[in-house]
């Protein structure tokens, strides 16, 4: 059997459910919440004893190892796999951007939601580009935390978004100390990490090439609604009533799947996936 029940972050009519009820819709595919990532893999693995059709989409969030990160050509979805014995098990798949606010703030789905024209949308796209110049610095910083993380530890990633390169510099130090009370984290490796990737995130990087893709969705959202000076349509500046506007506006649409590349390509995955047996061997990562 097909998938029948596709598990997400978010809650009951949060912006993740309501963006794949929009995707997925004709294809018989039910949509529910997962509530957050915590157990998710355990959740979709329990429900999956009654019915194999459920599977599991989860936030792109950042790699543990960015060597490829960014560099696919193929919109498709990344398989979601855990380790199972010396195999892996596909739950699912991970959204090809950071987490679903990414979408949300592209500039072809805002020119059709929000009926821009061509002049509108290109001065959006001017102004994003001083956003990710913003968040170039708070971007390296947040890879390196997920880099050199644990594996077996929570570590948060948040990073103050307006420090400097310098303060953010001394808080992942910071952060490194008051880690390694409770598991090791390597504050010289942390540092050279974030060095390493500053590069990336800048004006000609490789991440940075990539933006919309690889930085938090939520941090460019909070910078255009609390940074003075940006030109933005005033309908940035109101988080609710934004996402209300465009998940409205793909609700409202025969083919909203049809908006972007990456979403058609999700609901193509959805349709043609059918339960491996427990355990496959693959090379794409957990």
């Amino acid at each position: 059997m097909p998938v029948s029940v596709l598990l997400c972050e978010g809650e009951d009519n949060g912006p993740d459910v309501r963006l794949l009820h929009a995707i997925l819709r004709g294809t018989g595919v039910q949509v529910e919440p997962s509530g957050g990532k915590d157990a998710f893999a355990g959740l979709i693995r329990g429900r999956r004893r009654q019915n194999p059709g459920v599977c599991g989409l989860v936030d792109g969030d950042f790699p543990r190892d960015p060597g490829t990160w960014a560099e696919a050509t193929d919109p498709g979805p990344r398989r979601w796999t855990v380790r199972h014995g010396e195999k892996r098990l596909v739950l699912g798949w991970m959204w090809r951007r950071k987490e679903v606010e990414n979408y949300l703030l592209d500039p072809d789905v805002l020119a059709r939601a929000l009926r821009w024209d061509a002049a509108a949308k290109s001065r959006y796209v001017v102004q994003l580009e001083r956003v990710f110049d913003a968040l170039s610095h708070v971007t390296a910083a947040r890879i390196a935390l997920t880099c050199c993380a644990p594996r077996r530890n929570r570590l948060e990633t948040q990073v103050r978004l307006d420090a400097t390169k310098e303060e953010l510099a001394e808080e992942l130090r910071k952060k490194a100390d008051t880690y390694t009370e409770r598991a090791r984290l390597d504050k010289d490796r942390l540092l050279q990490v974030f060095e390493r990737h500053v590069p990336d995130c800048l004006t000609g990087g490789r991440f940075r090439q990539h933006a919309l893709e690889v930085f938090a969705g939520k941090n460019i959202l909070a910078k255009i609604q609390s940074t003075p000076g940006f030109a933005f349509d005033p309908m940035l500046k109101r988080q609710p009533e934004l996402e209300e506007r465009i998940l409205d506006a793909l609700e409202r649409d025969a083919e909203p799947h049809s908006w972007l590349p990456e979403w058609a390509a999700l609901r193509s995955a959805v349709e043609a996936w059918m339960p491996a047996p427990e355990t496959e061997a693959t090379s794409a990562g957990a």
